[in-house]
């Protein structure tokens, strides 16, 4: 999950239901969504609310990847909340920002306040709650602690509102128990994952974990089913005019057809990957 839908796809679903008091029409906030990002700090600074002032700038440094300012902004927003839920919001971006500020612990101490915080309202905040223990278990893997990840996954998933969430929850769990290098479990939740993000048509997210499950069976050195779920993908990313995805299961199809021994099989699926891959310009895929 990159860093923007990270922020975004919490803030959206909580608008959905009323609960928040964040003003979505100050000047800043269409400015940022208009991509004005500059603009939009300027713009925060004549914003009547220090509390909508303060959270959008935030919002608009965490764009710019200045995650200290982003830090400091969502602490100061805090400071402000007329509601719970709007301070439960600068805890949760804040725990975010620190965790990609590579304060890991920071991060984790920030999200367990605001997780405190959202229990006192019982089942009022439980969509909160929910988004407070994934974000843990995400500062739990960034902290290399895969059971404890795996405990805030759990919890996650048991309360996850709609598939999403519980994919979300369940692709946690597949990397908390490969770090933990538990391959069966970790290739159980991975089928869990890749099945209902397919479900709820995020093919980008079904993907990378059809990636993951091979890595994961070829630690297993069950070769042929990696190589098979590598194949369907590119037969899939063909289908669904995915070249971005062809490229790099051909590129991890290589990878694995190295370690079973296939050197010719593998220099040509490389070169396949690599070539489509310099086409449409996806230059992580390149090898530098």
């Amino acid at each position: 999950m990159n860093k923007e839908f990270t922020l975004g796809f919490i803030f959206i679903a909580l608008f959905s239901n009323n609960i928040y008091a964040y003003n979505s029409n100050n000047s800043c906030e269409k400015l940022l969504k208009n991509g004005k990002i500059e603009q939009a700090l300027t713009a925060a600074k004549n914003v009547d609310s220090k509390y909508d002032a303060n959270f959008c700038a935030a919002k608009a440094y965490y764009r710019l990847k200045n995650y200290q300012a982003a830090t400091n902004a969502f602490d100061e927003s805090s400071k402000h909340a007329d509601l719970p839920v709007d301070q439960m919001f600068s805890f949760l971006y804040k725990g975010i920002s620190q965790r990609d500020l590579g304060e890991v612990k920071s991060s984790a101490a920030t999200l367990t306040k605001g997780l405190d915080t959202a229990a006192l309202g019982n089942s009022k905040y439980l969509q909160m709650e929910q988004r407070f223990l994934y974000q843990l278990g995400l500062s739990a893997l960034a902290a290399k602690d895969g059971m404890t990840a795996v405990d805030y996954f759990v919890k996650s998933s048991v309360i996850a509102a709609n598939d999403q969430e519980r994919a979300n929850s369940f692709k946690g769990l597949s990397q908390a128990f490969y770090m933990d290098n538990q391959i069966d479990s970790a290739i159980e939740y991975g089928v869990r994952a890749s099945t209902t993000f397919q479900r709820t048509g995020d093919l980008g997210e079904y993907a990378e974990m059809q990636i993951n499950l091979a890595t994961y069976e070829s630690v297993n050195e069950n070769f042929p089913r990696a190589i098979r779920i590598l194949d369907s993908l590119v037969d899939f990313a063909k289908t669904n005019g995915g070249e971005y995805f062809h490229a790099k299961a051909l590129i991890a199809k290589s990878s694995i057809l190295s370690k079973k021994g296939d050197a010719d099989l593998s220099k040509t699926a490389f070169a396949e990957g690599q070539a489509i891959a310099k086409r449409i310009g996806a230059a992580d895929l390149l090898k530098p």
